[in-house]
């Protein structure tokens, strides 16, 4: 039987996508899979990918220490330091802070472009209160097209480098940037031919740099596994297919290149993608976030809590692999436990081994085992393909961000008379 928190302790490591460490998680996964009976096989996809590096910031004889962006490579330049309350000022006050090196608290992928355009040299992201620094990236799009040299800083440093607002800094990045090939891990579990409809359950196994992703995602790697041991003994009556992405952490690389590579069976048979994405906390709030219609919200919130289970649900977009799957209408379920010690610290190296418990896992692994027992084994298949009017511009706009490209959404079309 398959234990989770011994699955955590041998993924205890950096897992970026593309790196020998991914390689090296997902002959671990692999080898789990194997062991249930299963045939795994990889899909390889072609990303820029990254090996952790460093940064320093020099203010006259000072030197604050800083974690650079991934795919950020290494370079050096000076720039007076301007620190912003809101970062949105950017697109208000046009050209005002070009070749400034601009630090604020937050920041948004649609900022990212705007930074560009206004000529702004260095961005400086302040981490939150009392955590360790956190791990962001470029996307794929901002390396080709160009990109603002980015660092982070936790909360304390960016205190101290206030006080030099007005001041010429030196940013100094050191990073290794380069193709690399990635790999999801397929797993089919066939069904007993009721009908064709196709159901998927997703996660990603990849890490941001410096964090083992104890929760994020080793958490819902766990949960897959433990839904792969499960069908493997109970046979369902429709097709069930276990996808393990990678490239989550980069901009949905592994999911986007599914669909890219599976379009024409995903608009014939998938009817519905379970996403599993942070989970493990002991102490937490279990949620779903459905991309769908409102009969699939009731419907997943009415059975998990037959099974002795009260979520937190939402019909809304989720931030995570089951977003390229929208742009055709597919709908999706997102199974997420957040709040915890763990969940609190994703994205820093503190999403670790030692804040997660067996305890935490329960509800997850119960609830998603539950859910897609009952949907794959209906006597009607009881999802309808439709996603919420009310849902298509967030989709749209997070869509575009992944590729700074205008998306285009392929949508039933409204009945007309």
């Amino acid at each position: 039987m398959i234990q989770p928190l011994q699955v955590v302790k041998k993924l205890d490591f950096e897992r970026i996508a593309g790196s020998a460490e991914e390689r090296k998680a997902a002959d671990i996964l692999c080898d789990y899979i194997t062991e249930l009976g299963l045939d795994p096989k990889k899909e390889s996809f072609d990303l820029i990918a990254f090996d952790t590096g460093s940064a320093k910031i020099k203010v006259g004889n000072k030197e604050f220490i800083a974690h650079p962006y991934g795919l950020n490579k290494s370079n050096s330049i000076k720039g007076e330091l301007l620190f912003l309350d809101n970062i949105e000022i950017v697109k208000h006050n046009r050209g005002a802070f070009r070749n400034k090196i601009l630090m604020s608290y937050g920041f948004s992928r649609g900022i990212a472009t705007i930074l560009k355009e206004n000529g702004v040299v260095g961005y400086i992201g302040i981490g939150r209160p009392h955590k360790k620094v956190n791990s962001s990236s470029h996307r794929q799009a901002s390396y080709e097209k160009g990109y603002v040299d980015s660092v982070n800083v936790d909360y304390q440093t960016a205190k101290k480098l206030m006080k030099f607002s007005g001041e010429v800094i030196e940013l100094n990045i050191e990073q290794t940037v380069g193709e690399r090939i990635a790999h999801n891990i397929i797993v089919d579990i066939k069904g007993k031919g009721r009908d064709e409809n196709l159901t998927l359950a997703v996660g990603h196994y990849d890490t941001v740099a410096l964090s083992h992703g104890a929760s994020d995602n080793t958490g819902g790697t766990v949960c897959l596994l433990k839904l792969a041991e499960y069908f493997s003994k109970k046979q369902p009556e429709r097709d069930l297919r276990i996808i393990f992405f990678s490239g989550e952490e980069l901009g949905l690389l592994g999911s986007q290149a599914y669909v890219k590579d599976h379009f024409e069976e995903i608009k014939e048979r998938l009817g519905l993608v379970v996403n599993i994405d942070v989970a493990g906390d002991p102490i937490g709030i279990d949620s779903f976030n459905v991309i769908g219609n409102n009969k699939l919200l009731g419907y997943v919130d009415g059975i998990t809590k037959e099974s002795g289970y009260v979520f937190k649900s939402n019909l809304d977009i989720y931030s995570s692999d089951c977003m390229p799957f929208t742009k055709y209408e597919i709908p999706s379920v997102n199974i997420a436990r957040f709040g915890g010690e763990a969940s609190s610290n994703i994205h820093t190296e503190d999403d670790a081994y030692r804040y997660v418990s067996k305890l935490g896992f329960e509800p997850t692994i119960h609830t998603s085992i539950n859910l897609l027992d009952r949907i794959l084994n209906a006597k009607v298949y009881p999802v309808d393909r439709e996603i919420d009017k009310s849902l298509r511009d967030k989709i749209e706009k997070y869509l575009y961000n992944l590729s700074y490209e205008k998306v285009e959404l392929e949508w039933t079309p409204n009945y007309k008379k």
